[in-house]
This record gives C-alpha cells, structure tokens and sequence, in this order.
C-alpha cells in the first residue's frame, strides 16, 4: 500500500515526525536540568539551629551555672521539662525582665512567666522555630553574682585620732577599699590620710548648740540662719577644695542646723544644684528634716545616721552584709581604732563570698 504514496509525502512526514520527537526531548531535557541541580556545585554547610542559638544567648545572659532535665509528666501540664540554676544577688523580677528582653531580641514571644516560689520562676516562649519546653528558673542560695551589691567601709576618725596622730601605716593592711571620714577642721589628720593615700570623705561641722564641741570645730562649723545660697555654698566649698574637691560630704553634729527649716532649704537647694551627696551623721538623725523620703522627692542623694558606733563587731557587720544583699548597697562604720583595722582585714572574703564588693562611699548614696 506504501508503494502508491508518493515518495514526496514519505520523505515530509518523516521530517515532521522527526522534529516532534526532538522537541520533546528538548523539553524534557529543560525540565530535569531545572529539577537537578549540578553535583558540581557545592551545597551550604548546616550551621546551628535557631533554636539552639537562642537557647545558648539566654543561658549566659542569665549566668547559668547548672542544668537539668526532668521527665515529661503525663498528668501535670504546668511541670517544667528543664531547670536552670541561677547565681543569688539578683531578684527573680529581674531575671524574669533579662530572659523576657533575651527572648525578644532572638524575635521569639513569651506565653508567660510567673514567679511560683520563692527563688523560683517559669517561663513559657517561643521562636519561628516552635514552642519551647516550659522552662524554670531557680536560684541557687550558696552560688552569689559577683558585683551584685555594694558595701562602703568607713572608718570614722574623731578629734583625737591616736592611728591617724601615731600610726596611720597600720592602715595599708586593709588591702581593699575603704573610706576615712575625716572633720574638714583637723588638717593634720587630712595630711596623714593622704600619705597612706586613703579616699576620704569630708566631715563637715554644722551647728549644734547641744552638744560639747572643740573650739576649732566651733571656728570652722556651718552656722544656723544661712538664707542664701552662695555664702553656703562658699563655705561648704571651702571644706571640700581641702578633699581635693570632693562630691559629697557627711555632717558632724549640727543637731539644730539639720531641724532648722531655712537653713535646711538652702542646704537642699546646694546639694541638688550642685550634685553632691550628704550624709547626715548627727546624734539626732532621725529628727532631721532630710529624711530619705524627701531625698527621693527633692532628687537628692542622702543618707541617714542608721548605725550604731557601739555594736558589737560582728552583729554590724552581717547586719550590714544583709543589708547589701538586700537593697543592693550598704554602709558599715566604725571609729579608725587599731582593733577594728585588725577585725577588718577578714571582711573581703565575708563580702565576696555573697557577692558583694566593696566600694568608695560615692558609690552608695
């Protein structure tokens, strides 16, 4: 039958047959050359996950120092699958802040997070990579932060200082910070603190007719009835340029200059203008019109006499560490005798041992 079709018409379907078939091996061979790529191309090294990623960042923002994994409870759906442990020195309110900031800067959202006991915090995040294993956060009682409270050693100096007047050397076996308060009227006692090169903080006179005073502490105290605002400020000036300008400074005395409403105004007016910190030591303290309380209204930086110079030795000084550990700074003074010097040179190990360091007087006001 193929014998009657001309020979023309043989030759073109051919032609047409065969360029269909290459056309569709043409298109095929586009299609898997899409689908597979070339093994000549090197692939991407996988890196660490996201997750882990996170995970490790929020474990040393929170200084964790131990870990553990529970077993998932089938009925308890509130038990959490990790625990992580915690140095002391810093609340759970403020760990909770870090890992909630940590958590978000990683563009991951926490559920939620509660503090279900005492020391001890849940929290319940995510990421682009899925829900976390709830998670807690337990501090741990005998591992500290370091740094993470304050301490200011003072040692008060008084008018016949016998370490200052015959032995101020004994004072390089405090190896560590500490203050001296020295009265702004006995530069004598300044000259010996500068040679055993000790941070000093100014002891300024103020009135107070109560009270039996030395006649150079009489010549040299602030007087009641300053109603302006540069002569106390020159006067307090001319004490603290002794200190090498000090920022601050802490009365002597001046029972009635501190209850005298005027004076005390100007007083306010100074320290706040001129950013210096006051610490009020007069026996009366607690009578004064610069309570803390307004200190934290007026933006002024004050301490009040809470100490008692007498107490034994011990009870003051954890009385003071628990203090720090509490509000995060603290002051500890006593009178500059040798004995203290010698009961003293134990304090650092005290003090580090719950992360507490000890610091300049400035530091805590």
């Amino acid at each position: 039958m193929l014998h009657k079709i001309p020979l023309k018409v043989l030759i073109g379907t051919a032609v047409f047959l065969f360029a269909v078939l290459l056309g569709t091996g043409l298109v095929i061979g586009k299609k898997n050359a899409k689908q597979e790529p070339s093994s000549l191309e090197p692939k991407p090294e996988a890196g660490k996950s996201d997750a882990l990623l996170l995970n490790e960042n929020l474990k040393k923002t929170l200084n964790v120092h131990k870990e553990i994994t529970l077993p998932n409870s089938k009925t308890d759906t509130n038990a959490a699958s990790e625990v992580w442990f915690v140095p002391n020195g810093i609340s759970i309110p403020n760990y909770m802040l870090r890992a909630s900031r940590e958590i978000e800067r990683h563009n991951g959202k926490v559920h939620w997070m509660r503090e279900f006991k005492s020391g001890r915090a849940l929290i319940k995040y995510e990421s682009e990579q899925g829900v976390y294993p709830l998670l807690e956060i337990r501090i741990t009682e005998t591992l500290w932060q370091p740094n993470s409270s304050k301490l200011a050693v003072v040692l008060a100096a008084k008018e016949q200082n016998k370490v200052l007047r015959n032995n101020p050397e004994i004072l390089e076996k405090l190896g560590y910070t500490y203050n001296l308060l020295i009265l702004s009227s006995r530069p004598e006692h300044l000259e010996a603190g500068k040679k055993v090169n000790a941070n000093m903080i100014p002891w300024i006179p103020m009135e107070s007719r109560s009270v039996m005073t030395y006649d150079v502490e009489k010549k040299n105290q602030i007087p009641i009835g300053i109603t302006n605002e540069k002569e106390l400020t020159k006067k307090l000036y001319e004490q603290l340029k002794k200190f090498d300008n000090a920022n601050g400074f802490a009365a002597y005395n001046g029972e009635d200059f501190l209850i005298h409403p005027a004076s005390v105004g100007v007083l306010e007016k100074v320290l706040r203008e001129k950013n210096l910190w006051f610490w009020d030591l007069s026996k009366s303290g607690t009578a004064s019109l610069l309570s803390p309380e307004e200190c934290v209204k007026k933006d002024i930086r004050c301490r009040r006499n809470n100490l008692d110079l007498f107490e034994e030795f011990n009870e003051q000084v954890n009385k003071a560490l628990r203090m720090a550990r509490k509000n995060g700074k603290a002051i500890l003074l006593f009178e500059l005798t040798e004995k203290h010097i010698e009961l003293l040179e134990k304090l650092p190990d005290m003090a580090e041992s719950q992360g507490t360091s000890l610091v300049h007087a400035g530091e805590v006001f």
